[in-house]
């Protein structure tokens, strides 16, 4: 345990390992781009894509830095803000500049915690009934502070696991069009539609990417359509940064 909060404290920044990322995708010919931009021109069937997805979980600064260093290299992104990380200054600010802004829901989970549900089983139709209302009224709140928006996101909470269940478990109980959007990214219809989809991971960990293989290696391989997930409290860090990400993370996961 010690051990890994040192290494969380020390843990250096990994910018310009997604530059390169970015760059290589760029001279490989891949067409970069947000998730609503990808789903509102049909997919970009026949090109080459890399799909850009950042959910801040932490830490909204670390967002900032990672839309900065795409603003550069001319490239466009989703993120999705949580509550927790909702920060309107940068969110607007990214916004301007014609990436893709929406929420990173955990209305399950915070009902969850507030009525004191454990058991998957007392999440009973009447409990989904609620948060989907609750749902309804996030996404009015957040396109009320920053626009309309057009997909969803769902987070993944500790309370989620101790459930088993996740938060777009809502999403079956209502339509795409209940909600007034076009997907939510965990929508299988949505996945299927990557030939890789690919997820960071801690720098900390053993396997710094999940799901078979590493943007570099699909690139590489001249994959048709990526889909890069990243969760930039991964990438950008600084020793005061290291610090605040931790308790920020413990006060969390309580």
């Amino acid at each position: 345990m010690i051990l890994r909060v040192l290494r969380k404290l020390l843990q250096p920044s990994r910018l310009d390992e997604y530059r390169e990322i970015i760059e290589l995708a760029l001279q490989s010919g891949y067409r970069i781009t947000s998730l609503a931009d990808w789903y509102n021109h049909n997919f970009y069937e026949g090109e080459k894509v890399l799909v850009l997805r950042h959910d801040v979980d932490l830490l909204p600064f670390t967002a900032w830095k990672m839309f900065l260093l795409e603003k550069e290299l001319g490239v466009k992104s989703t993120f999705y803000f949580r509550w927790l990380t909702e920060d309107a200054a940068i969110i607007n600010k990214i916004k301007a500049e014609g990436f893709e802004v929406s929420l990173h829901f955990e209305t399950l989970a915070t009902y969850c915690k507030q009525n004191r549900i454990f058991r998957k089983e007392d999440v009973t139709d009447a409990v989904m009934g609620n948060c989907l209302n609750i749902l309804k009224e996030e996404i009015t709140r957040f396109e009320s502070r920053y626009g309309k928006i057009q997909t969803l996101c769902s987070h993944g909470d500790k309370r989620n696991r101790v459930l088993g269940l996740q938060n777009h478990k809502i999403m079956e109980h209502v339509s795409r069009k209940g909600l007034g959007i076009a997907f939510e990214t965990y929508d299988p219809d949505i996945k299927s539609r990557f030939e890789n989809y690919i997820s960071d991971s801690s720098i900390n960990e053993k396997h710094q990417w999940k799901y078979g293989t590493t943007p570099k290696e699909a690139i590489a391989k001249g994959s048709q359509s990526i889909c890069l997930l990243t969760h930039p409290h991964h990438w950008y860090y600084n020793p005061l940064l290291n610090v605040k990400r931790l308790i920020v993370e413990y006060l969390d996961n309580r």
